[in-house]
């Protein structure tokens, strides 16, 4: 399987000790790295850190362009380079060093037709939970994955359109997921702990009936939460969108009720539900 996985990280403004912990987990299991940056204004520190690896590649954006468009960047660079596979994986997230392996030991043991993408267990940094498996299941199949640490089937991406640009950031995995299941594509994970991620300054609420991660994103995030899950009902019509949907919604009242900067995030939160439904 010579040449067959490289490894993409879009950029953003990074912080040069988690992305050289980021760089140094991965750059060893793959052929090639490759980091797409969306006009970061720190370039001088990430090129500087660059130099400490010779397998690497960077694509500079002028401005941010969006992690979307970003993504199709770094796919793009794998079709052009001859590459079956690239883990996708953002700036801040952290794989185990075995990664790759389980991933190519998987694809070596089970023969399983049009898998989009395969995906593991993610370890959140705030809560350090996981999902529990049943000892005897090694896989299973899911509706479901975020892009870091996910292993994208280059020609499958490419075929089913790519990473959607208009949606610029935010449910971008979710429209890839559903384009892929819609077009005949597994997404598959693996029982394994494979990534340690962090979304946001997360905490948990307790109602009752479920606890529920109140991630205390900006305004500006709440607002592309908000229009990309509207954008995803009106292109999909379907009960899974519908269902992430009200979730969305009804997340938007508990950031009302518990977070900082309420009146904002509520605010740019109903904005975003108007313009995915009428202006996108």
């Amino acid at each position: 399987m010579e040449n067959m996985i490289y490894a993409g990280i879009v950029l953003y403004n990074p912080g040069m000790i988690r992305l050289k912990e980021n760089i140094s987990l991965i750059i060893g299991q793959v052929d090639k790295v490759v980091l797409v940056d969306n006009g970061s204004k720190n370039m001088d520190e990430v090129e500087n850190l660059l130099t400490q690896w010779d397998n690497i590649e960077l694509v500079k954006n002028e401005k941010n362009e969006g992690i979307a468009l970003a993504l199709n960047q770094i796919i793009e660079f794998g079709k052009k380079n001859g590459f079956a596979w690239g883990v996708t994986l953002d700036q801040d997230s952290v794989t185990d060093e075995h990664l790759i392996k389980n991933y190519l030991n998987f694809l070596q043991k089970h023969e399983i037709d049009k898998i989009g993408c395969l995906t593991c267990n993610i370890i959140d940094r705030n809560f350090k939970l996981h999902h529990e498996y049943r000892k005897d299941i090694e896989y299973k199949e899911i509706e479901y994955c975020i892009t870091s640490g996910t292993l994208m089937n280059v020609e499958a991406t490419i075929a089913v359109g790519g990473f959607d640009s208009s949606m610029f950031i935010d449910k971008v995995d979710c429209d890839i997921c559903i384009n892929l299941r819609r077009h005949g594509y597994k997404i598959i994970q693996i029982d394994y702990d494979g990534l340690l991620h962090e979304v946001g300054h997360a905490r948990q609420i307790n109602l009752g009936f479920r606890k529920w991660e109140m991630y205390n994103h900006s305004p500006f995030r709440r607002y592309y939460m908000c229009r990309n899950t509207s954008y995803l009902l009106k292109k999909y019509h379907d009960e899974y969108v519908l269902k992430m949907f009200f979730r969305e919604l009804f997340h938007t009242i508990l950031v009302f009720i518990f977070e900082e900067k309420k009146v904002e995030k509520f605010a740019e939160g109903i904005k975003g539900f108007v313009d995915g439904m009428f202006n996108c």
